[in-house]
């Protein structure tokens, strides 16, 4: 008949082609569990400075207008934590058109979270964790942008999907002009140090 290593390959590959199927339901039917979650973005304040030094190595740095945003979050994502959930991937981004630059996406905060414990986020009076910038050095031309929570649910097994669950719009005002523009010197008498 059939000796023992034929039976032990017919019972595995029976096994692994049940796992294949298993694993390809698994993936098909995650998105289609039923989730509820709650959150709400208040933003409190958007200022535009010029010339803070980000990187040392990027001469562009103090020239350049940076936006900073004052923010509140309010999130009980709990209901998103199912059995094929390993790990949920929050983040706000910045959407805004630009010239030159039509479509720009900048991600101005971010937050892992690993369990149900961490899924209700209640953040006050925040700021941006990264810079607000745009390639062209300053946002003039900017006249809108979007502040959108996003959710990426990241599965054991399956595909993730980005989510996004709420857009606020906002202006990204100008930057005031600096009293010294760069480049010009400044008159003034030099004091002496006296030698003794």
């Amino acid at each position: 008949m059939y000796n023992f290593l034929q039976r032990l390959s017919g019972v595995t590959s029976f096994a692994m082609s049940t796992l294949m199927a298993l694993v390809v339901l698994i993936s098909i039917t995650t998105p289609l569990i039923p989730s509820a979650p709650t959150h709400e973005v208040t933003l409190h304040n958007v200022q535009t400075t010029t010339g803070r030094l980000v990187d040392p190595f990027d001469r562009t740095s103090r020239s350049a207008e940076y936006a900073r945003l004052t923010f509140d979050v309010d999130a009980d994502l709990t209901s998103m934590f199912n059995w094929n959930t390993k790990l949920l991937f929050a983040y706000i981004t910045a959407d805004y058109n630009a010239p030159g630059f039509e479509t720009n996406r900048v991600v101005i905060w971010d937050r892992i979270i690993r369990n149900k414990r961490q899924a209700k986020l209640r953040l006050r009076k925040h700021h941006n964790k990264y810079s607000l910038r745009n390639y062209a050095l300053t946002f003039e031309g900017v006249e809108g942008a979007n502040l959108t929570l996003h959710i990426n649910p990241v599965p054991y097994l399956g595909l993730m999907y980005d989510k996004p669950v709420l857009s606020l719009p906002f202006a990204i005002p100008r930057a005031p002009e600096p009293v010294n523009k760069p480049g010009q010197k400044i008159k003034g008498k030099a004091q002496a140090k006296s030698r003794r």
